[in-house]
């Protein structure tokens, strides 16, 4: 199992990309020296403050940022095929990524003016060869702002039939949602346990979807 190894003489990035590891629940390992890097470390996360160079390194100006670009290296790739971003409209946007149709994160925007921020940040960190990115048709309102919001960055934009990607509503959130719209006119099913069950909001992205996290092992 490869992890993420972590160098850096700048003290906050260091910290915060601890963290942040450990929200990801992400396999990772805190290097002493260059000298001693585990052959199970295949990319390096350091501050763009940092002057030292490392084989596999990752300078990044922000946590979040240096792990987006080291993810297509965790899993042993110097980039994705195809990177899809999916978005379920409303006035807290859900936003998910998969990364060649393995889920990489899935979020909710704060606020709607906030996801032209959020989807560039994402469109410049990760590696990929190919980008989609798939916006639900419902709550037309919403869903016009945000094609707006977006229409300045260039990007293609596919606007998808969101139908029965916000049930079952008990584990219901725009996020999961967002994962949902991803996944629209490729592999997307709904694990038919998933509409009895009660199931936990957690547990309902591993049991729909190949995750980050089943993929690594943890």
């Amino acid at each position: 199992m490869a992890r993420i190894g972590v160098f850096t003489s700048d003290f906050k990035f260091y910290r915060d990309v601890i963290q942040l590891l450990k929200e990801w629940n992400l396999p990772f390992l805190s290097i002493e020296s260059t000298e001693s890097v585990p052959d199970d470390v295949s990319v390096v996360l350091s501050s763009t403050r940092d002057t030292f160079s490392i084989v596999n390194q990752v300078k990044s100006d922000t946590p979040l940022q240096g792990l987006r670009m080291s993810l297509a290296k965790l899993l042993l790739k110097e980039k994705f095929d195809t990177v899809v971003i999916g978005i379920d409209p409303g006035p807290y946007p859900g936003i998910a990524v998969f990364g060649d149709n393995v889920l990489m994160e899935a979020f909710e925007c704060p606020s709607i003016q906030q996801i032209g921020q959020d989807v560039t940040a994402i469109v410049g960190s990760y590696a990929y060869t190919e980008l989609q990115i798939k916006l639900g048709n419902g709550d037309a309102p919403n869903r016009d702002y945000i094609l707006n919001a977006l229409r300045g960055m260039e990007l293609r934009i596919k606007v998808v039939d969101e139908q029965n990607t916000s049930f079952p509503h008990k584990i219901h959130n725009n996020a999961l949602s967002a994962a949902r719209i991803a996944q629209v006119e490729h592999h997307y099913t709904i694990a038919p346990e998933l509409q009895t069950q009660n199931i936990k909001r957690k547990e309902a992205y591993e049991k729909e979807f190949v995750t980050l996290k089943r993929i690594i092992g943890n």
